[in-house]
């Protein structure tokens, strides 16, 4: 049987995947994949020492000369925060955390060869 082709929806899923794995290897404890309101979502929740960070994850091809980071725009930002303002006041959060902060990660490759190419700390913060 043949292997369908991948969607752009499963190749950011395993981009997630790939920053997840990232994450634990550095002593983050994965929360949350895709915490949904009806008008936010971040990609990943991420606790570690009393911060929480929130992930926004971004796949660019090898070679892509567009920046990834370029699709984090303010409209972008302030989903992000509102669906991390959503989970803080949610039962699903296991400690308060002492900080919160905003990460980017960007993954380039194509499956199964990706990898974060770039992680930023702090990469927005909400108006």
């Amino acid at each position: 049987m043949e292997a369908l082709p991948l969607t752009r929806d499963d190749v950011g899923g395993l981009a997630e995947s790939v920053v997840c794995l990232w994450l634990r290897e550095r002593g983050w404890r994965i929360l949350e994949r895709n915490y949904r309101t009806r008008r936010a979502e971040v990609d990943i929740l991420a606790l570690r020492e009393g911060m929480l960070a929130a992930v926004e994850v971004k796949l660019a091809a090898d070679g892509s000369a567009t920046m990834a980071l370029e699709k984090i725009d303010p409209v972008k930002q302030s989903r992000i925060v509102l669906a991390v303002t959503h989970y803080l006041s949610s039962p699903a959060l296991p400690e308060e955390p002492e900080e919160v902060r905003f990460d980017v990660a960007v993954v380039r490759g194509v499956p199964p060869d990706l990898r974060v190419s770039l992680y930023l700390e702090d990469a927005f913060r909400p108006e």
